[in-house]
């Protein structure tokens, strides 16, 4: 998260831009609990999907843990003198270069699927649009993108960096045939990040995305 804490430091000397970042972040929480405002206040429920809402609920905890753990897992990490200048690649992170973002997506999630019995008008399924952009926010505007990057020019050099970038997805656990952020790559280099010599080793893939941070 270095990156974007980089970013807000330089917003907070600026008030103005302060403000805008203080008041999107406000737009952003309600649009994210917008499902749940229709949970509360409807008079009906369909019985029959109750389940549904059960699942909701498991999803929505199962991020919450997922991505509370990896938080805590990389704070640890971070806490260690032993472990300055280098990046995390134990627990969640083993699996995800970004779990904690995956399981924020995913409680989101699990908030509009616990909501959707309860909604009593058609517009309020308009709501998923909620956690999707969320999702898209993450995975290809502030979050993955800057984190990627930053990663890149820190370790883009590192053999060991190179072999965590080709073995680990980049957000959903164990799945990288669908790899949301790719590393441009150097003309003339394909396959490897552009932060890389050409006498780096690398795993055999056709595009290394980027590392987590």
């Amino acid at each position: 998260s270095s990156g974007i804490n980089a970013e807000y430091g330089d917003a907070k000397k600026k008030p103005l831009v302060l403000l805008i970042y203080w008041m999107l972040q406000g737009v952003w929480v309600y649009l994210n609990i917008l499902p749940s405002l229709f949970l509360f206040y409807s008079s009906t429920t369909t019985s029959k999907l109750l389940y549904v809402s059960i699942i909701g609920w498991v999803l929505f905890l199962f991020g919450l843990v997922f991505e509370t753990v990896s938080d805590y897992q990389k704070t640890v990490f971070r806490n260690n003198p032993a472990n300055k200048g280098r990046f995390i690649t134990s627990g969640l992170w083993s699996i995800s270069r970004h779990p904690n973002y995956f399981g924020e997506i995913v409680l989101w999630f699990g908030i509009f699927i616990a909501a959707a019995p309860y909604f009593d008008t058609n517009w309020a399924f308009f709501t998923v649009l909620c956690p999707t952009l969320t999702a898209l926010q993450i995975s290809f505007f502030s979050g993955i993108p800057l984190l990627e990057n930053g990663g890149l020019k820190r370790w883009g050099n590192d053999p060991e960096y190179a072999k965590y970038l080709g073995s680990v997805s980049v957000l959903v656990p164990f799945f990288m045939c669908c790899e949301c952020y790719k590393v441009p790559l150097t003309a003339g280099e394909e396959g490897k990040p552009s932060g890389y010599n050409s006498t780096d080793q690398l795993p055999e893939n056709e595009a290394v995305p980027a590392a987590n941070v």
